[in-house]
């Protein structure tokens, strides 16, 4: 069965004054139809510069997409298009929900406008036409008065529904694959619950397909199908969300469901928190990238990086901890006491 979209060996870096930062090393993942796939990972950790990677928008220099990467679309590799490929790309076949839609979004040109870009862009329609069809847009995220509200600047919205005008302009063309790079940061609770919502209803209604980028493994539980868990530029575990809610094989997945602030706790108890911090990605360790800050830290772990290995259909980890010869001495159960302590 062919997927989608398909990432094999995306290795994406930044040339610096000091030195070349290897961002993205060797991650391969993919995405089906009508499915939410999460990546989920530390700051830092290349989950937004993965997402970049497949909208084309990794600017060179400084960055470089390295010649082994490979990005299929509907089984063609997106890497070799030309520039004007790379635009009928973007917004027609895919959209992109930007982290933060103040610095996103353009704060000289009218929310209208802005929305009508990629509508005349993509389609041979007249003005009126388009703007008709953005008012239609406004409506389907759910912006009260959409024919006053077209003609507002930026700054006249809420952040909430910023936000929602950023999803209708990653609507806009309706596109098979919704990239949302963090949707929910800095919007309260409620706000949160409202933009999860409504991408479900979208996905729902366009049998689209969402890449989801996100710190809060909250927002991964009720959203979506797979996980991806990112670390120092690498996956080091992918499965489904039971596997990774329930049967956590990686260390560092362990740790951050454990740092998940549990309303159950008593006043007094310790929050757990991952010690240390990721790797300097300039000079990367050889062995695995976490074993600095893993309690299960044995010797291989720092000198050779571990392989994939799938603990069962779909769950795939890459740990030492699941070589056969240390599951003799070192049950992952054991493991997950230690980190405990």
């Amino acid at each position: 069965m062919s997927h989608l979209l398909e990432v094999n060996n995306l290795n994406v870096s930044f040339h610096t004054y000091a030195g070349e930062v290897q961002a993205v090393r060797g991650v391969s993942l993919y995405l089906d139809e009508e499915e939410t796939l999460a990546i989920v990972g530390e700051s830092g950790c290349g989950k937004t510069v993965t997402s970049k990677a497949i909208m084309g928008l990794i600017a060179t220099p400084p960055g470089e997409v390295k010649k082994e990467s490979e990005i299929l679309y509907k089984g063609k590799n997106i890497l070799k298009y030309s520039k004007k490929k790379w635009q009928d790309y973007r917004g027609k076949e895919a959209g992109m929900i930007f982290q933060d839609p103040m610095t996103s979004l353009n704060p000289t040109m009218k929310v209208g406008k802005q929305i009508q870009e990629g509508i005349r862009k993509h389609q041979k329609i007249s003005k009126q036409e388009a703007k008709k069809k953005t008012i239609e847009l406004l409506k389907k995220v759910n912006i009260p008065n959409p024919e006053e509200r077209l003609d507002q600047y930026p700054h006249e919205f809420s952040g909430g529904m910023r936000q929602r005008v950023m999803i209708a302009i990653a609507l806009s063309c309706n596109p098979n694959i919704m990239v949302a790079d963090e949707p929910t940061t800095a919007l309260d609770v409620t706000i949160q619950a409202q933009i999860l919502k409504l991408l479900k209803d979208i996905q729902k209604s366009n049998h689209s397909s969402i890449i989801m980028i996100t710190h809060d493994l909250g927002v991964v539980a009720g959203m979506a199908d797979r996980i991806a868990v990112m670390y120092a530029g690498e996956i080091v575990e992918e499965g489904s969300v039971r596997d990774i809610f329930k049967n956590p094989q990686h260390p560092y997945t362990y740790a951050l469901l454990n740092a998940v602030p549990n309303p159950e706790l008593e006043n007094k108890a310790e929050l757990h928190v991952i010690k240390g911090t990721p790797p300097d990605l300039i000079s990367p360790p050889k062995g695995c990238a976490f074993a600095p800050r893993c309690k299960c830290c044995m010797q291989v772990c720092q000198e050779y990086e571990p392989e994939r290995t799938e603990i069962s259909v779909g769950h795939i980890a890459r740990c030492w901890l699941q070589d056969p010869m240390a599951k003799k001495i070192y049950k992952f159960d054991d493991a997950r006491s230690v980190m405990m302590e």
